[in-house]
């Protein structure tokens, strides 16, 4: 498994002083329906009837920050205005914007942020119509769309067309402080992305969102990555029904036992592999700890094991079934609650 060079920090960042740019919100089309409401497109609807039909839901984002602002893309997947995008375009953001498709504006609150899997949920001020999300399985092949917000406000609603090139990629990621960490579980596309297009949607040929667009490779054309939908449709759901709602946290990062395998750490096939430990949890996990079965339910991957933590409640207790040291271990552990 080769370790994929990507950029990250895919939102553009612009710095406030010295920068020349234009926002021109005049290429937005005034005559977009924006009434709230679910956006539904039958099948064999012609591509140019589903990008205007749910350019609606899609909008660009800006992020104040303390020495400049970025901008990104997002997409609202449920009724009250709920936006998925990604958690690098709003990092650190002290304000943001979202610019929408009849050329009018709306302040927008962060309601959740997750760095490891570059997920974010804002809440509009303003209703928006917003699009079915499938967790359908996608075939190599598929032809998918993009749409966002590339380079700056001038050119949102962009919109790209591709196919699935692979599925279940795995991207390692460098930090600046020289460790490596991973991003896992994503759809590898050939859709035109471009700084900027952070955030917005992958699409169905009839307008379902499949993923969130997150990253490309640097030193190649074409090579795109989308992070599953399943992801941030359960955290979405989560908050929508509690705006207070707090995640479930077992205090670990686990990938994948492919990754596991590739850097000689564990021979297990399956299952979700406890990388790190933070250390302000009292865990009872281990590092080097093979995660296969959380209650009743196998656990085959690490996105098996974030989609099952979207489940629980802090303070649940849990039975946790680990490979250790060669030998099965069945666990209680109480889980903890994550703040972001």
């Amino acid at each position: 498994m080769k370790k994929a060079v990507v950029f990250l920090c895919f939102s553009f960042v612009f710095m406030l002083s010295g920068c020349v740019f234009n926002a021109n919100v005049d290429s937005y089309d005034e005559n977009v329906d924006m009434t709230p409401r679910l956006i539904e497109i039958g099948e064999q609807t012609p591509i140019t009837e589903v990008i205007a039909s749910v350019k609606g839901a899609v909008v660009g984002v800006m992020a104040v920050t303390g020495d400049g602002y970025s901008i990104g893309s997002g997409v609202a997947v449920s009724d009250g205005g709920y936006i998925l995008t990604n958690h690098h375009v709003i990092e650190n953001a002290k304000s943001i914007t979202i610019y929408l498709a009849d050329q009018t504006t709306a302040g927008a609150k962060l309601l959740y942020s997750d760095s490891a899997m570059d997920i974010a949920v804002l809440k509009s001020e303003k209703n928006l119509p917003y699009l079915v999300c499938t967790t359908k399985e996608l075939s190599v092949g598929e032809d998918v769309i993009a749409i966002g917000t590339p380079l700056s406000l001038d050119f949102k609603n962009t919109v790209t067309k591709g196919i699935v090139s692979a599925l279940n990629r795995t991207v390692g990621i460098s930090s600046l402080g020289g460790y490596t960490t991973y991003m896992q579980n994503l759809i590898q596309h050939d859709a035109s992305i471009n700084p900027g297009n952070s955030g917005g949607p992958l699409l169905t040929t009839n307008g379902e969102v499949v993923g969130i667009n997150t990253l490309k490779a640097s030193d190649a054309e074409g090579i795109g990555f989308a992070i599953p939908i399943s992801v941030g449709q359960s955290v979405v759901k989560n908050i929508s029904k509690d705006v207070n709602y707090s995640q479930a946290y077992l205090g670990v990062f686990a990938v994948d036992t492919e990754i596991a395998k590739f850097e000689n750490l564990s021979q297990e096939k399956s299952g979700a592999y406890v990388y790190s430990i933070d250390e302000n949890i009292a865990s009872c996990l281990k590092e080097g700890d093979v995660i296969i079965k959380i209650n009743d339910t196998e656990i085959k991957n690490s996105l098996d094991f974030r989609l099952y933590m979207y489940k629980l409640k802090p303070h649940d207790s849990v039975n946790i079934t680990v490979v250790r040291d060669g030998e099965i271990n069945e666990l209680t552990c109480e889980v903890e609650c994550r703040n972001f």
